[in-house]
């Protein structure tokens, strides 16, 4: 029989959830998924490049005095954002010790993936301890998988999804899971697999990976439209939500990014 809770926070709820900080000096020991802009260190090169534009990004919320989880942390660059706005931040993300969301092309060698993808984890968690020191930031790290957060962190006011669904197997349970959490709102950045216009009448998902290609995509999985987020929020009790849109730097392109704010 299944348990009616299962990948909702069951299994990890008695202990502290908050893993232990890291001293990390050195870029060498990083990979940044953002450019930011880090004290002692300088202009850090990533993939996006959101400088300038963070509040856009979060739909100008007003984070002051509220507690945030920031799910799919990454680099921190939301987080630590958030944090001097005025808020508690508790970031959530994958460590070494998980495994990511990858496409199973059967062509691919999977153990040698999931050994090169914790080392890159592990990269990317260095990144996010080494901005915390650098920033003097009080936020806490959860590490784990998305589909179980634990409920020993406690109610928060807002889950923040910066651009992670697309990266996920199922991205509902994904939400479901911070949705749970967040007393006042759910606030969602991500990708289209249409134009701002069609956005408006389209609610089906683009499933990314292509089986003729199993070199190409193997960590993004569905670009979900706006719609479609906003109906998974209203199922969630989240029914009253506001949409923007702007554009970002990805490399030497710009994207457009959608932001969904949904409140209770």
């Amino acid at each position: 029989m299944m348990n009616e809770n299962a990948g909702l926070g069951s299994m990890s709820d008695n202990a502290s959830p908050y893993a232990a900080a890291r001293i990390i000096r050195s870029l060498d020991e990083c990979y940044f998924y953002h450019t930011m802009d880090v004290p002692g260190h300088g202009t850090v090169p990533g993939e996006w490049d959101l400088r300038g534009r963070i509040d856009d990004y979060l739909g100008n919320f007003d984070f002051a005095g509220r507690r945030v989880l920031d799910v799919g942390a990454a680099s921190g660059i939301l987080s630590f954002h958030i944090e001097q706005k005025g808020a508690d931040v508790v970031s959530f993300d994958l460590s070494e010790d998980y495994d990511w969301d990858i496409v199973p092309f059967a062509e691919n060698d999977h153990d040698k993936t999931r050994v090169e993808r914790r080392r890159h984890l592990r990269r990317i968690n260095n990144g996010y301890w080494l901005c915390h020191q650098a920033f003097q930031s009080r936020a806490k790290m959860v590490n784990g998988v998305v589909y179980d957060i634990p409920q020993s962190i406690g109610p928060v006011d807002v889950a923040v999804y910066g651009s992670i669904l697309l990266h996920l197997r199922d991205p509902f349970l994904a939400l479901q899971n911070g949705a749970r959490l967040a007393r006042e709102a759910v606030i969602v950045s991500d990708l289209s697999p249409y134009g701002k216009l069609a956005s408006r009448f389209r609610k089906t998902p683009r499933f990314m990976p292509r089986s003729l290609a199993p070199e190409g995509i193997n960590d993004g999985w569905f670009r979900l439209p706006p719609l479609l987020v906003q109906e998974y929020l209203g199922i969630l009790g989240f029914k009253n939500s506001t949409l923007t849109w702007n554009t970002f730097q990805y490399g030497d392109r710009t994207r457009p990014i959608y932001t969904i704010i949904a409140r209770r």
